[in-house]
């Protein structure tokens, strides 16, 4: 019986490197059928370039495997070397279908002896994965300009394991517990493969218990009857526990919140897994610049059964004091900057005091709504500026690494385009509990004290809840408490936060609003959003988002005891808008889903017959309405990119976006779709896009209003076709343009 470490097991890894064998095969091709010519002879170099000097070589267009049932072509492409001609990306494949043109193509060329030793390669991978009478055959016809290579197999039996033991184990480590990691038993095909990964599991585990140093051996034997008998020989070593834990160069923080930081405490078995943890949340701290765990522990063969190790914790504190500066530009918000002024262990403790001013809405005014402020707002008043200034205080560690503890105040003006203008000011603390690597939950309480610009939410009020008069508009504007209790949930298993390219997150967000909670608005509220990335080969990645919500509200009082409208309002930001940069990029920002549109009496109705104006407009001059969005209780949101990446920085990105919004859920089947194209450049503050969305909504009936000079609001008896984009029977171009979208901002849509 035949014993090695499972280090030699690595076989498989070894076969798509340089050729194992440079002679002929073992296996040599049979005859060429008849057809064209067969071409086994020598061939040139392979990595002679296409037009270089020399004989020309023929073009591989097509390789194939013939017999293999128990791998796939993918699983075999992947051992050999030989390759045919392809497309170079899935984005190029319409031009791969009707063009052969060369940049569209990755090219490959015949090179024989690269064709013998392919052979070899997939005859000893099937050995590897059990199957021991496999026959690989190859067969390679070519006319001097294209090529076409054919590998014949002949799997034969997979060879079947009667026997199977695991010995060796440690007391900590039952039989049972054991198979269940290695997943491998009597019965089982015999897989190297399979029995390596069920191999790693079981020394993880031993090693999860302290036993630092585990190893296994695997004893194998094949059996002419075509069965395999495999015996795992159990060297676990000695079982280690921690001794001292030493904390050096922590005293600013307090070594008391780095021990919280670490899973691991003094007697416990090691766990090299929860060390790994451990430096993970050192390296997360911001008051940490750099961090490394070291054990010291007797050597291996002089460890006893009673082993134990100390660790060495070594930290160097990140400079207390940061400050940052920032300025960015979106259409949505035009012009705006950030400074933040950031102390990382306040008082000790590695409290994190941070102070933050913002400014938004930077020449909005000026430029009047037009490019690149495109979607701040169709109304002046919404091209104010904007402002937030808060402090934020930040508990890293409360009891354990697994809490940390929030608080912050803000002063705030905010601006959401055509809607409303919010000012306000409020608090919030939160507590917020680490569920594991990936998940968390955080329970959040905000009260708030806001109104509103009596100009940006008449339209709001008017047509959502019939608050149309002047006095009823200053009523229902004028600041109140939001005091909402929220509980959010993350997962998040993507492989990086600002490009994943791998894997999905998952959110969900509860929130009430009440009396109990101190608030004079009433709902509830539940949001949530998936999404999932793919990498669909090196550099071109396939994402996928869906967002949903839904806002529930009994009733808020707004007017004296006994007045009319009583109930049916809610605050406007719990309402749900979709569309713009973040959502829905082929239309603008918020104005999918219901809206309402607005004319004007001095500028476009002063004659005073409104209706015969509101028709007049619509039928001729859509662009003068105001389109302000009312909003939704519930809504729907779909997106779907295609991204290449260029290299380090750049990439293009084709999306489709589809989006609903209503009053009510059995209405987001109405789904509307945009697609579109941008760029993405990445930058230090995140990634910074340019979105061509395509608007492909056709003509609509919609509500529409007056406003009059005196500032009160009258709505028409009957709603308006409105169509902005083919009123006037343009030319295909001019209604191309119109329909365009273009957005311009700073991080990923999702």
């Amino acid at each position: 019986m035949k014993r090695a470490a499972l280090a030699g097991l690595a076989l498989a890894v070894n076969l798509a490197g340089p050729p194992s064998f440079v002679g002929p095969s073992s296996h040599p091709a049979p005859s060429s059928p008849p057809g064209p010519l067969s071409h086994l002879g020598p061939s040139p170099l392979s990595g002679q370039a296409a037009g270089e000097a020399g004989p020309r070589r023929a073009e591989v267009t097509s390789l194939r495997f013939r017999g293999n049932e128990t791998l796939s072509d993918g699983q075999l492409r992947a051992v050999i070397r030989t390759r045919s001609t392809e497309c170079a990306s899935l984005l190029l494949s319409p031009f791969c279908l009707v063009t052969n043109w060369g940049f569209a193509h990755r090219r490959a060329y015949l090179d024989t002896l690269d064709v013998r030793v392919d052979a070899d390669r997939l005859r000893l991978y099937y050995n590897f994965r059990g199957h021991f009478e496999t026959d690989v055959q190859h067969i390679v016809r070519t006319n001097g300009v294209d090529a076409s290579v054919s590998f014949i197999i002949e799997e034969g039996p997979a060879t079947v394991i009667d026997e199977f033991s695991i010995e060796g184990l440690p007391e900590s480590l039952v039989a049972e517990e054991a198979e269940t990691l290695v997943d491998v038993g009597v019965g089982d095909p015999f897989d190297r493969l399979r029995l390596q990964a069920g191999v790693d599991s079981l020394i993880g585990s031993l090693r999860r218990q302290g036993y630092l140093y585990a190893m296994a051996l695997e004893d194998f034997r094949r059996g002419r009857d075509g069965t395999a008998q495999v015996a795992l020989d159990v060297h676990p070593g000695a079982r280690y526990r921690l001794g001292e834990i030493r904390i050096e160069g922590g005293e600013e923080i307090g070594e008391e919140v780095i021990r919280d930081l670490l899973p691991l405490r003094a007697g416990d078995y090691y766990n090299q897994e929860a060390e790994q943890e451990g430096q993970r949340n050192l390296f997360g701290l911001d008051a940490i610049r750099f961090a490394s765990i070291r054990r010291e522990s007797s050597r291996p063969e002089a460890a006893t059964a009673d082993s134990t190790l100390d660790l060495v914790v070594q930290v160097t504190p990140a400079s207390p004091q940061a400050a940052r500066f920032g300025v960015g530009w979106s259409t949505d918000q035009c012009l705006r900057t950030e400074t933040r002024l950031t102390h990382r262990n306040l008082f000790g403790g590695a409290r994190r005091l941070e102070i933050t001013g913002q400014l938004g809405n930077i020449f909005a005014d000026q430029l009047d709504g037009s490019f690149p402020c495109s979607q701040v707002g169709t109304d002046p008043d919404f091209r104010t500026l904007n402002y937030l200034l808060q402090a934020e205080l930040l508990l890293p560690v409360v009891h354990s690494a697994e809490n940390s503890f929030s608080a912050r105040l803000f002063l705030e003006r905010e601006t959401i385009p055509d809607v409303f203008i919010q000012e306000g000011f409020g608090a919030e603390i939160g507590l917020t509990r680490r569920l594991g690597r990936r998940a968390s939950a955080t329970l959040s309480y905000s009260p708030g004290y806001t109104g509103f610009g009596e100009q940006s939410a008449d339209i709001f009020f008017c047509i959502n809840f019939g608050f149309c008069e002047p006095e009823d508009i200053v009523t229902v504007t004028r600041s109140r408490w939001l005091a909402p209790l929220t509980l959010a949930w993350l997962y998040n298993a993507t492989d990086d936060a600002l490009r994943p390219t791998r894997g999905h997150y998952l959110t969900a967000e509860g929130e009430v609003a009440h009396e109990m909670t101190g608030s004079q608005y009433r709902y509830a509220r539940i949001v949530a959003q998936a999404a999932l990335f793919r990498e669909l080969e090196p550099g071109l990645v396939i994402a996928a988002r869906a967002r949903t919500g839904m806002v529930r509200f009994p009733g808020t009082r707004i007017f004296t005891p006994g007045a009319p409208r009583t109930d049916r309002l809610i605050h406007p930001s719990r309402r749900f808008f979709v569309g713009g940069s973040q959502s829905v990029r082929g239309v603008g920002q918020n104005l999918l889903g219901p809206r309402v549109l607005v004319a004007d009496e001095v500028e476009d109705c002063p004659t005073g017959d409104f209706e015969a104006c509101v028709a007049r407009l619509a039928a001729e001059d859509p662009g003068a309405f105001d389109e302000r969005p009312r909003g939704g209780d519930a809504h729907l949101e779909l997106s779907f990119e295609l991204r290449r990446y260029l290299g380090e920085r750049w990439s293009l990105v084709f999306f489709g976006d589809a989006g609903s919004v209503s009053q009510r859920l059995t209405e987001l089947r109405k789904l509307q779709w945009t697609p579109g194209m941008g760029l993405r450049y990445a930058s230090p503050i995140g990634s910074i896009r340019l979105d061509i969305g395509y608007n492909t909504t056709f003509a609509t009936e919609l509500p529409a209003i007056v406003s009059t000079e005196d500032g009160t609001l009258v709505q028409m008896p009957q709603p308006v076709r409105f169509d902005p984009f083919r009123f006037d029977d343009p030319h295909p171009l001019r209604e191309l343009w119109r329909r365009v979208q273009i957005h311009v901002s700073i991080g990923e849509a999702f």
